[in-house]
């Protein structure tokens, strides 16, 4: 049933950047069925569009911005409360702002999908080499976002923005994805073994299997005999080599490390 089919897209970015006009593109393109329903509050629109069968629910939070009511904790609320959040900057930006930074950390530790969208991109001469600069600014500016995928658009003056959609569920697949165990304990074999965790004070870390224990988004448990031994470091080493094995990008993947309980530990001897 359509009621069950639904994705919620939040649109974040500083004023004038291109939000609400990104949105009624999207709703004015061909063949979408669209409709406005009721916002949360004032400050954050909400509006509906139906497109292959699926309903997408789109938060304008253009209203938050407004200088003499600006409220942070609303836009965290509007980020929690959707599966995706779309990012809009301005293609001549130079420095991401702390709101910004913010958001993103909250989006990604709260499991959310990420897409990053550089508009008024026709106003900018050298394509090709704002591409690479732009690119280079995300990896320095979000280090957390692994990006493999921006979007650089004119809300005002291009035509088709379908692809964001698209990729909007292919996004919405990743974080629904599944892998079967006995695939994740091959890679984990593979991996530790052409790249193995160094030794803390001697003793060798050992991992015993992998398990995938939930998704939305996928969360992972990777039990071993020393878990506290393991270092930050390697952790993002799997973290970084999982997503990209299997392809998981834009989307935040959790890998959980746990204690094993020693059953004797409270009993005297």
């Amino acid at each position: 049933m359509l009621n069950e089919n639904k994705i919620k897209l939040c649109f974040i970015g500083n004023p004038n950047v291109g939000k609400s006009t990104l949105i009624n593109r999207l709703l004015n393109s061909n063949d979408l069925q669209t409709s406005e329903l009721p916002g949360t509050t004032k400050k954050i629109i909400e509006k509906k569009l139906v497109w292959k069968e699926k309903e997408f629910i789109f938060l304008d939070t253009a209203g938050v911005y407004k200088k003499k009511d600006f409220n942070f904790n609303l836009l965290v609320k509007a980020t929690r409360l959707s599966k995706i959040i779309i990012l809009i900057l301005d293609s001549s930006i130079k420095r991401l702002d702390k709101i910004h930074k913010k958001l993103v950390s909250h989006t990604l530790k709260a499991g959310k999908g990420l897409i990053i969208i550089f508009n008024k991109w026709d106003l900018i001469n050298n394509k090709k080499e704002k591409k690479k600069e732009l690119e280079e600014f995300i990896k320095y500016s979000v280090p957390q976002f692994d990006k493999r995928k921006l979007f650089f658009i004119s809300a005002l003056r291009d035509n088709n923005f379908l692809d964001i959609l698209k990729f909007s569920l292919e996004i919405e697949k990743l974080l629904n994805v599944k892998i079967t165990t006995s695939g994740l304990n091959k890679w984990l074999k593979n991996i530790t073994k052409i790249n193995p965790p160094i030794r803390i004070r001697g003793k060798e870390i050992k991992f015993k299997y992998m398990v995938q224990t939930d998704t939305n988004p996928p969360t992972f448990r990777i039990f071993s005999n020393h878990p506290n031994k393991i270092k930050s470091s390697y952790k993002r080493f799997l973290e970084k080599k999982l997503k990209l094995n299997y392809k998981i990008d834009n989307v935040p993947v959790f890998l959980e490390f746990p204690v094993s309980k020693n059953p004797y530990q409270n009993k005297k001897k």
